[in-house]
């Protein structure tokens, strides 16, 4: 497991095959959109934010991530629908004044003040902020959390959030000290993702860009997929020609990522098995229904 690592090249080299873990997951997403907008959350955004005074967002960029997120994860209409219903000014006074929590009063006020947006629960709270600040905000995404000893079942709640977050904070500043580029929490929990996804699309943590998933994407999909210095890694467009992912529409999982769905939920917990080639992997968590 990478997370009980403390040797910065476990980490850098993860980290590295980002582009590879992502190229085998929009594979199996089926959903060549998520490249352009995985390119858009992890170097447009943040790009944009830092030069952005007083720091927010706005209900179109709410709704773009909402986007990203669904499509990266699970996709849940409820939620994309509830994002786009905020009024631009709600999104923009609201977001201003969770950053101006995160730099004032830190994590846990920051998340809960952006939970005031409606569709916006403390795993889409984490990702606006982490676009803002990712030295302080590592995003919540259910890879990354189980990929996190001692966590215990998943709940989408600000209290297992901040449990989350401590670990991962914890282990960039660890990394830190060592001199690792893996030295924020975007980072640490980022390469989480990949360690992930790695595993669970059973590829070789030493498979190299070139050898690509068997449907992966074409040259320009390539290109859209670097990552600039938004996030300090390294430019991954190979140039090489592949065949573009076919899209297909995703199976809907209709559950709300809100404070409020999080309340509601049942203590009933499932098993989830993600089956890959020579291997099954199974996660327990809670569920909200």
């Amino acid at each position: 497991m990478l997370f009980k690592s403390s040797q910065p090249k476990d980490w850098e080299s993860v980290l590295s095959k980002y582009i590879i873990a992502l190229e085998h997951h929009v594979a199996g997403k089926r959903d060549n959109e998520l490249l352009k907008l995985d390119k858009w959350y992890q170097t447009e955004l943040p790009i944009l934010l830092a030069k952005r005074k007083p720091l927010h967002i706005d209900s179109k960029e709410l709704v773009k991530l909402m986007s990203w997120k669904l499509k990266r994860g699970k996709f849940r209409p409820t939620l994309a629908k509830q994002a786009a219903s905020n009024a631009d000014n709600d999104v923009k006074a609201i977001s201003e004044a969770a950053f101006a929590a995160l730099h004032q009063s830190g994590v846990r006020p920051a998340i809960v003040k952006m939970a005031e947006l409606k569709g916006v629960g403390p795993a889409t709270a984490s990702a606006i902020l982490c676009a803002g600040a990712p030295d302080k905000v590592p995003f919540m995404a259910d890879e990354t959390m189980e990929s996190v000893p001692g966590l215990g079942t998943i709940a989408y709640t600000v209290p297992y959030y901040m449990k989350f977050a401590d670990k991962v904070i914890e282990k960039a500043k660890e990394l830190q000290k060592k001199g690792s580029t893996v030295n924020t929490p975007h980072l640490v929990e980022k390469a989480l993702w990949v360690e992930f996804m790695l595993d669970k699309y059973n590829v070789s943590k030493d498979e190299d860009e070139d050898a690509g998933p068997s449907t992966a994407v074409t040259k320009d999909a390539d290109n859209e997929l670097d990552d600039g210095k938004a996030t300090g890694e390294k430019s991954s467009a190979t140039g090489t020609k592949r065949k573009r992912v076919v899209v297909a529409a995703l199976k809907p999982d209709d559950v709300e990522d809100t404070p409020e769905a999080s309340t509601r939920a049942s203590k009933k917990v499932v098993t989830d098995s993600i089956e890959t080639p020579g291997r099954t992997r199974s996660s327990t968590r809670s569920r909200r229904t």
